[in-house]
């Protein structure tokens, strides 16, 4: 008995003895469980809830909408250290906000939104081949003036827009394009693709004037005006009025038909942003650029038309009649009696950017003085073409006008009255005063507000400045940003009327805080890239990646129904867009888009021209070098002379028999392409020299002058030059320079350029002359145009013959008033104003001095109401605007104006601010 309660006591000594032991290992076990939690990478829930960090700060520089309703630009500093991010930042915002008063980014200034991505950098600038090499995080160098990515720097750049894609911007939206902004002061500016741009912080893009420019390539894929390839909206290799990519807006505000980089080679403007930076982009240019930024693939509700600035305007050359020249043919209310005699024509073009239909009605007529009368007046009914083709935007493009026939009669107060009204909302899109409207400015302040009711301003934004017709209504979107919601504004209200110049707007948020855990928001997580491929003959489908458990859907139709369970694949180039349906049993369906575009393959054409030259008559074989193009694909060869015949051989051989004539032949090889393969040429030259002693044909020989010409192919976009002047009559060639006499030591040289009323004067001082001024120290040069005189002092000259090397050319070219804004207007009024500019080989324009005094004494006289005391000198900025220059003076014995500078510019004589 005392055995069976001994082992009774025992066997409940070890039952406690396991419960505890089992205590334990539970509270072992949940401890674990609880560690995991908290180590482990959060899961899907988790990751709707919280936003990711990203590699590197971000800054909002220009916020007003939904990423995914807003064209999404990010600014990517290279070259900027870790105690440089301050000013990375203020120069990229500064470089934004001179972008978006360029038009068209102002007009859209409140559809883009703009981030800065702080990459630190190692060391400080970029490099250059052959030269310097810093440390920078993506490795850009320079090659001749073109930036570009070296060692992985592009795939580094990529790695950060998905973090932003998937960490930062709003749901589904997606990087339009990057540009990266380079720690360097030279003048470096370039487009490598859609994705990425380049610019530096030279003096020229102080204003992000090059950073509009070169985004203008990524963006709106547009060309350079100044260079021979033709496969841009904006270039072409045809003079047909018919068949010119351009022919539905000849002759409205100044496009025309007009050389390019070469003969072969032609652009609508002598005067547009896409040739000389300073100019505004032309109208081709515009309307382009502006249809990318509603590119569908990153905006998802874009503006319906662009409609381009009405004009009104009587008859003239739809062809030659380019830039301001046509300002001579348009018609305002204030020179309305030259219609008298005339047609009159209210005109616009405009481009359907949706795929559906849109229905217009325009109205013109002219009122007579009395604002009762109606002397004329005519209303036609257009409907513009849906844009179904992305790569036929000409197909969605119209020209419309209404024409007044035979006018006469008008009298000084007749007033014009054009008008374009959308025929579905009977809204007024447009008028015949647009293109004169007055501007304002709506400034977008962030601010936090706090628990305890105080606020702040919020971290890591900067204000949005947004430009609005001034009297137009202004929508307020409330824009999310990230980590924050956004909980009213100042004005309370969802629409503001733009009455003042300027007007500031609040916008105030609070923390995100999606603690509640409420699984009744949960979404069934999808994630989708837009795929963008070369055409390689396989079959490419669309990158839509679906969370755990999530099932997909589709449908070629955004609104439905989703019966397709298999995603399609494509060959052919082209862009491609699915709708999905994505469903769990644990969440709420969502919706989306995912989009796939299947590039034209790259093709590239060499020509060899053998031999490259010769003295005399001969013959010449031309050999085209194809790559990424079939054998039995047509290349046609043509020459910039229409006398010279070409026989075709075989395997891509011509031949060509070129005559006794001292001539440079140019030859273009021509790849048209196909649906599939994108076009391509090439170039070379043949350079004959007159044999004077004819002895037989003989054999061709290279020319002793001009080194044998080499194919060419393209290269990366290269930045635009300044401009010095608009181009000149054929009869205006540049004055001769004085040739310097020896005796000069200590003395002023100067030169007189024959003054002509109302032309630019150029004035060419050979790379030999300036170098025979400095060398026999000459005191100064004097150069004298007129009612402008330009004295140069003998270490201007050497920094003049440092950074030009070669053959200068000075130009001095009387301004227009209009350039001015009001308030310079007031300050300079009927006083005179000059464009002063320096340029060099290959259209290379002078920058600062940084040794050196230029002085400059502008001839005026003064009337009997001024005084010499409150006349001075100013410079004239971009946006017409004017700085009084310090010391400036008049003499009142010369009667000229006087200051010293140390760059060339535009000046003008002024009153006292």
């Amino acid at each position: 008995m005392k055995n069976l309660i001994a082992k009774k006591n025992l066997i409940q000594q070890k039952v406690k003895y396991m419960k505890r032991k089992i205590k334990r290992i539970q509270a072992v076990c949940i401890y674990m469980m609880l560690l995991l939690l908290l180590l482990l990478p959060q899961t899907a829930m988790a990751k709707n809830t919280e936003k990711s960090k990203t590699t590197f700060p971000v800054q909002v520089i220009h916020k007003t909408g939904d990423d995914k309703e807003n064209f999404v630009i990010v600014i990517m500093g290279d070259g900027y250290t870790a105690g440089q991010q301050d000013q990375f930042l203020e120069d990229a915002t500064q470089k934004a906000r001179g972008m978006l008063t360029w038009s068209p980014y102002r007009e859209y200034s409140d559809r883009i939104n703009i981030y800065a991505v702080q990459a630190v950098s190692n060391e400080s600038g970029i490099g250059v081949y052959g030269g310097k090499s810093p440390d920078t995080y993506f490795h850009v160098k320079v090659y001749g003036k073109a930036p570009g990515f070296t060692n992985g720097g592009d795939e580094r750049a990529k790695a950060l827009r998905t973090e932003l894609e998937e960490n930062y911007l709003d749901e589904g939206a997606n990087v339009g394009t990057i540009h990266i902004l380079c720690n360097d002061t030279g003048s470096y500016g370039a487009s490598v693709n859609p994705l990425f741009s380049f610019s530096t912080n030279s003096e020229d893009n102080s204003d992000g004037m090059v950073m509009a420019h070169e985004t203008a390539h990524s963006i709106g894929g547009l060309g350079d005006e100044y260079e021979r390839y033709t496969n841009k909206p904006n270039m072409s290799d045809t003079t047909d009025p018919e068949k010119i990519k351009w022919s539905k807006m000849l002759g409205f505000r100044g496009i025309g038909i007009t050389n390019a980089g070469t003969d072969a080679a032609f652009a609508p403007s002598r005067e547009c942003m896409m040739r000389w930076l300073g100019q505004p982009f032309c109208e081709v240019c515009k309307m382009e650029l502006a249809r990318k930024l509603n590119n569908t693939d990153y905006v998802s509700k874009p503006a319906a038309l662009y409609i381009s600035d009405p004009e009104v305007s009587i008859p003239h050359n739809k062809t030659a009649t380019l830039d301001r020249d046509s300002e001579k043919y348009r018609i305002t209310e204030s020179n309305v009696t030259k219609a008298n005699d005339h047609d009159l024509e209210f005109r616009t073009v405009v481009q359907n950017m949706v795929n559906k239909e849109q229905h217009l009605k325009m109205s013109f007529r002219i009122i007579g003085a009395d604002g009762i009368t109606v002397k004329y007046s005519a209303e036609k009914e257009f409907t513009i073409p849906a844009l179904t083709n992305s790569y036929d935007p000409d197909a969605a493009r119209e020209s419309l006008s209404v024409v007044l026939n035979d006018v006469y009669g008008l009298t000084n107060g007749d007033r014009l009255d054009g008008k374009i009204v959308d025929m579905d909302t009977q809204e007024v899109l447009a008028t015949d005063k647009t293109a004169d409207q007055a501007w304002s400015t709506v400034n977008i302040h962030y601010r936090l507000k706090m628990e305890d009711g105080t606020e702040t301003d919020l971290p890591a934004t900067k204000t949005s400045i947004v430009h609005a017709p001034r009297n137009s209504t202004y929508t307020l979107r409330n824009p999310e940003l990230s980590g924050y919601a956004c909980v009213g504004n100042s004005v309370d209200q969802d629409k503001i009327t733009i009455t003042e110049d300027s007007m500031d707007i609040v916008y105030y948020y609070q923390e995100n805080n999606d603690s509640s855990g409420d699984e009744d928001q949960e979404i069934a997580e999808c994630t989708t890239r837009t795929v963008t491929v070369p055409y390689d003959s396989n079959r490419h489908t669309f990158d839509i990646r679906p969370g755990e458990g999530v099932n997909l859907r589709y449908s070629m139709k955004e609104d439905g129904p989703y019966t397709i369970e298999e995603l399609p694949a494509y060959t052919d180039a082209g862009k491609y867009t699915i709708y999905f349906e994505a469903s769990s049993d644990s969440a709420k369906s969502c919706y989306g888009q995912a989009s796939l575009e299947i590039t034209k393959a790259v093709t590239e054409l060499k020509l060899l021209a053998t031999p490259a030259g010769s003295e005399g008559a001969g013959s010449v074989t031309l050999k085209v070098l194809k790559q990424g193009i079939s054998a039995d694909e047509p290349v046609d060869i043509t020459c910039n002379d229409s006398s010279i015949t070409l026989v075709k051989k075989e395997n891509d051989q011509w031949t060509v028999s070129l005559p006794n004539k001292t001539k440079t032949y140019s030859f273009t090889a021509k790849y048209n392409g196909n649906k599939n393969y994108a076009g391509s040429e090439a170039a070379c030259q043949v350079i004959v020299k007159e044999k004077k002693t004819q002895t037989g044909s003989g054999a061709l020989e290279a020319p002793e002058g001009p080194e044998k010409p080499t194919p060419q192919k393209p290269t990366p976009q290269k930045p635009t030059p300044q401009k010095p002047a608009p181009e000149e009559p054929a009869t205006e060639k540049p004055t001769p320079e004085k040739k310097p006499d020896k005796k000069i030591k200590n003395k002023t040289v100067r030169i007189k350029c024959k003054s002509r009323k109302g032309k630019k004067q150029v004035l060419k001082v050979s790379k030999s002359t300036l170098n025979r001024l400095i060398d026999n120290e000459a005191k100064a040069l004097q150069l004298e145009y007129g009612n402008v005189i330009i004295t140069m002092d003998r270490n201007a000259l050497k920094e003049i013959k440092k950074q030009m090397n070669s053959d200068v050319y000075f130009h001095v070219k009387k301004l227009d008033k209009r350039i001015l804004s009001s308030k310079a207007g007031k300050i300079v009024k009927k006083r005179p104003m000059y464009e002063i500019s320096v340029t060099g080989a290959k259209k290379k324009t002078l920058g600062k001095l940084k040794k050196g005094k230029v002085t400059v004494k502008i001839h005026y006289k003064i009337s009997k109401k001024e005084k010499k005391k409150d006349l001075f000198a100013y410079t004239i900025n971009k946006k017409g605007n004017v700085k009084k220059i310090s010391k400036s003076y008049y003499d009142s014995k010369k009667q000229t104006v006087n200051f010293t500078t140390k760059s060339f510019s535009k000046f003008a004589v002024g009153g006292r601010l």
